[in-house]
């Protein structure tokens, strides 16, 4: 019998979140520093992120796959912008909305970024037991289902149904 057909004790489910937690904040200090990039505010990575995965969202999309108020992503478009990550378009079916798209220079450093993270993430599993590396890789699905799901979760979540509406 596995642990959701028992229903995992809540400190199961705690710690878990815990660790996912650590691991990813430390994923993501670990590779901008290791391509000799200065990590972004969490902030300006959460409405990166959200450009590069779906261009041409608006800055209230944004705000809202984000869970962040307007205001806060135009301030990281603004940064964003100067920095040379994110350019802005009109948006053709109402010129006064502006759409986001990521740089080349955003999606060339996301790669080198990944790769180094990548690189890491191989080098500490080479020094793990078989075993432990198994059931990692195994584990995979698993984390991205339970992606999506925490992304559904999320109040004020915009869907790419509901542009437009």
């Amino acid at each position: 019998m596995n642990m959701a057909e028992v229903g995992a004790p809540a400190a199961l489910h705690r710690e878990l979140a815990l660790a996912l937690h650590d691991l990813s904040w430390r994923l993501a200090r670990l590779g901008a520093a290791q391509v000799g990039l200065e990590p972004l505010p969490a902030s300006e990575v959460a409405v990166l992120r959200a450009v590069i995965d779906e261009p041409g969202r608006s800055v209230s999309e944004v705000a809202g796959v984000t869970n962040m108020q307007s205001s806060n992503v135009s301030t990281a478009v603004r940064a964003l912008m100067d920095r040379g990550l994110i350019d802005k378009r009109a948006d053709p079916r109402d010129r006064r909305v502006s759409l986001l798209e990521p740089t080349a220079r955003a999606l060339a450093e996301r790669e080198a970024i990944e790769d180094a993270i990548a690189g890491s993430v191989s080098a500490a599993l080479a020094e793990l037991p078989a075993a432990t590396v198994d059931a990692l890789v195994a584990a995979i699905p698993a984390m991205r289902e339970l992606t999506i799901q925490v992304a559904k979760t999320m109040p004020g979540r915009v869907g790419t149904a509901q542009r437009g509406a």
